[in-house]
């Protein structure tokens, strides 16, 4: 029994030096020596007053992106969770606008217009979803 919490007890030291936990702070997140702060839900990354990257849309990739910075680990892992967020972004924001034209369309009665709106919309949408799932993934392999 003590050769399992042995192992036990190191697997979970291995998995916790692999992040840093995140502390709040008054002017954002930190998480190491590098800074996550928010402005109209967009994050950005701030090293010694330096802006790393801006416009992360999602909460997990900027965490662990901070995470990976913080450790000094390999920077195309980063390049590449901020690649698939900012494809999350684009999409998620084209998608919004979409859903607002079509109910602006539908207020018009404007209906043949709303009915092109809505398969741009449906199809948007999809790529979002798509887009996000992405993004999941590649956290399960950085």
């Amino acid at each position: 029994m003590t050769q399992i919490s042995r192992r036990l007890e190191q697997i979970v030291r291995k998995e916790l030096s692999k992040n840093i936990i995140p502390v709040k702070t008054a002017e954002g997140i930190l998480v190491g020596d590098v800074l996550i702060t928010n402005h109209l839900n967009l994050k950005f990354l701030h090293r010694n007053q330096q802006l790393l990257y801006s416009e992360i849309h999602l909460n997990s990739i900027a965490i662990k992106m901070a995470n990976i910075l913080a450790l000094r680990h390999n920077s195309i892992a980063v390049e590449t969770l901020w690649r698939a967020d900012q494809e999350y972004g684009k999409w998620f924001v084209d998608n919004q606008l979409l859903r607002a034209q079509y109910q602006k369309a539908i207020h018009n009665q404007d209906y043949d217009r709303a009915d092109t709106l809505w398969a741009r919309y449906c199809e948007s949408r999809d790529r979002t979803v798509s887009a996000k799932k992405q993004a999941e993934r590649l956290l399960q392999f950085e």
